[in-house]
């Protein structure tokens, strides 16, 4: 890869490593026409180091491990902390561990304006902040250089991410610390942040006043129909099935994802992070009596450092071994790069002038689809319900 490639938008991850090693500080994430943010170097600043282009995961992806990595069906015994999860309330249950032992956790977190931004956290009362799925991609600048102060102190850090913040931060760092340990999230993709702000605009203006709380993963229908929750300062409520959601329709389509997760370098079965972290689609099929609908992680643990954290926290989850390319096939989208949808360039053609009811119809299916798949997931459902009683008669 040449090294001007840094900054060619369908390569650059946006992890901000570049910005951050910069000894010159002339390196600026600035947004561009579709919203995602990109380095701008200012070249007048610039020593010629390369330190940017070195640290740069995509240009040197990260080793891993050439072997499969222990598998795991888990979730939180702790009612409450399972509920309050978008999955199986893994993350919570190791992010405690790590605050008991002193730790700091990073994480993200919605700042006022429901942009997403990454912080560290030291307390348990503040993991709520961090707690749950956020369909946008994380500002991550400013904590690698947090992390690093803090491991070189000798304190014990949890940085969570997505596989390319997780490949940034590690790249960042240039030497491994036996006190940090890294958990990447099975990632779809991220999407634009102006298709985001399009969306809350309107939303806003159905119910004529501004968006007090946002949960993109409410299990008030259960698990695999989760909803989509908005909550307005005059008190007003917003509550949609995933599929019904315009926001959520756009992104699941890859309408409006980042253009380098089209081409993601992080989505193979072994990962340069400690852990792995995600829903466990299809448990159903796999170990059935560990889908009740409230949320089942899949957990895949690729170094001694996840095994032995994973081990620690054992007692606070039901968890059983499984095989991963079972659990976590090549076909999934978490195993590889999705497809860019076809009227992805007309999305954002359109994205300035156009509020996001308009946006929407660039992906909606006709009606007679919508009630085929309506259909057969209650066909799903019917058939797993028997196969449960079957199991446990």
């Amino acid at each position: 890869m040449k090294k001007t490639e840094i900054t060619q938008s369908s390569y650059c991850c946006g992890c901000s490593a570049c910005a951050e090693i910069c000894p010159k500080k002339c390196i600026e994430l600035v947004t561009d026409n579709e919203g995602f943010w990109y380095p701008n170097i200012d070249k007048s600043k610039c020593s010629a180091c390369h330190l940017c282009e070195k640290v740069c995961p995509v240009i040197n992806v990260p080793k891993v491990a050439d072997k499969t990595p222990k598998a795991f069906a888990a979730y939180a015994r702790d009612e409450k902390v399972r509920i309050e999860s978008s999955s199986g309330g893994l993350f919570t249950i190791l992010a405690e561990e790590i605050i008991k032992l002193g730790g700091t956790v990073f994480g993200a977190v919605f700042d006022d304006d429901f942009k997403v931004c990454h912080i560290g956290i030291e307390t348990i009362e503040d993991l709520k902040k961090i707690r749950g799925s956020k369909y946008l991609q994380s500002r991550t600048f400013g904590t690698y250089l947090e992390v690093e102060k803090l491991l070189k102190e000798n304190k014990l850090v949890l940085y969570s991410g997505t596989g390319c913040q997780i490949a940034g931060l590690i790249n960042f760092l240039r030497k491994q610390y036996d006190n940090l340990f890294t958990i990447d999230v099975l990632c779809h993709g991220v999407p634009s942040i102006k298709v985001w702000e399009k969306y809350l605009l309107w939303q806003e203006k159905m119910a004529f006043s501004k968006v007090r709380h946002v949960s993109f993963r409410n299990k008030v229908s259960g698990w695999k129909l989760y909803t989509v929750n908005l909550l307005f300062n005059n008190s007003t409520k917003y509550e949609k099935k995933y599929y019904d959601d315009h926001y959520m329709k756009l992104f699941l389509s890859n309408i409006c994802l980042r253009p380098s997760c089209h081409n993601c370098k992080f989505k193979s079965l072994s990962r340069c992070s400690d852990i792995t972290l995600g829903d466990f689609w299809g448990i159903e099929n796999i170990a059935p009596d560990m889908d009740d609908n409230k949320g089942t992680s899949i957990v895949l643990v690729h170094s001694n450092k996840g095994e032995e954290l994973l081990n620690k926290v054992k007692h606070l989850l039901k968890i059983r071994e499984v095989d991963a390319n079972q659990a976590l096939p090549s076909t999934m989208d978490s195993r590889k790069s999705v497809k860019a949808h076809k009227n992805r360039d007309k999305l954002f053609a359109m994205l300035n002038d156009n509020s996001i009811d308009k946006l929407v119809k660039l992906v909606e299916k006709p009606k007679y689809v919508i009630l085929i798949k309506k259909v057969n997931r209650k066909l799903k459902k019917i058939i797993n319900n028997i196969r449960k009683k079957l199991l446990y008669r």
